[in-house]
């Protein structure tokens, strides 16, 4: 999936460190910026930061595979000592839905229009022939704009919108019920508040729980879970799924978490590695 471009807000390719990544965000929301920024990785991974009327809205890093929310701190650190970075101005409304991209299912585009529009659905449409161009939908209407034609690859002038309408042909189209996109958003960022960082301890034998994690208790409180047994994520720090199984409390060492050793081995995952852990 790529993501529409806006109107250029900075020099494309600008090559920024995480800390002066963390700068320009700071800046943005300091002037009630409206679009995104688009941070490129090593490979094919790229970074997004939508923000509205400078509101930071959401972060995260797609992948040809997968798009995967982050705090923007936890993306930047991904930038090193320095990763080209472009801005785009949108409108606060345009902002808006595309941040939900990452939540968004592809439509078939054989009926797209109907489902988008009986179903009041937010999304967008990509068409390449013969007129290429973005069309931004919320609840089931294209957003237009009265004074711009377009923000670069987004088309929201009347003119515009009804040649793509009338006689262009969609190469993707990516929508969702806003109500169920607003249920995934609320669960992701619920899952990103409580991600901890800690550190694997291996154990075995006599010492191992069979085939559960042991987390310290005052961790299990904060997440508001059962002491007695609850089902934990574990991430790698750069985002990437390691396994998920049953936790309990009873680890003593601050910052630590028991993992038995069969288990650890399983995952690939190595001693002492610190890793991201949240309830599920």
């Amino acid at each position: 999936m790529k993501l529409p471009k806006g109107t250029i807000f900075m020099p494309e390719g600008l090559l920024l460190s995480a800390p002066d990544l963390q700068s320009m965000l700071d800046n943005l929301m300091q002037d009630h910026f409206s679009g995104y920024f688009r941070v490129e990785f090593p490979g094919a991974n790229k970074g997004f930061v939508f923000l509205s009327r400078g509101q930071m809205l959401r972060a995260f890093e797609w992948t040809p595979d997968l798009i995967k929310l982050y705090t923007p701190e936890r993306l930047f650190a991904k930038a090193g000592d320095g990763a080209a970075t472009s801005s785009y101005v949108l409108t606060a409304e345009m902002a808006e839905a595309l941040a939900a991209s990452f939540a968004l299912e592809s439509v078939p585009a054989g009926n797209w229009r109907e489902t988008i529009q009986q179903g009041r659905q937010t999304g967008f449409v990509e068409f390449a022939q013969p007129f290429a161009g973005t069309i931004l939908y919320h609840k089931g209407e294209p957003i237009q704009e009265s004074l711009t034609t377009h923000y670069g690859e987004v088309v929201c002038g009347r003119d515009g919108l009804s040649k793509l309408l009338n006689e262009g042909r969609p190469s993707l189209v990516m929508a969702g019920d806003p109500a169920k996109i607003e249920e995934k958003c609320s669960k992701a960022h619920k899952d990103l508040d409580a991600m901890r960082e800690v550190k694997l301890k291996s154990v075995s034998g006599f010492f191992a729980t069979k085939d559960a994690l042991k987390v310290e208790a005052d961790l299990a409180a904060g997440w508001g879970v059962s002491s007695k047994g609850f089902n934990l994520v574990v991430e790698s720090l750069d985002g990437e799924w390691l396994g998920t199984l049953k936790a309990v409390t009873g680890c003593k060492k601050p910052g630590v978490m028991e993992i038995p050793l069969k288990v650890m081995q399983e995952w690939g995952a190595n001693e002492d590695q610190d890793v991201l852990v949240y309830p599920e």
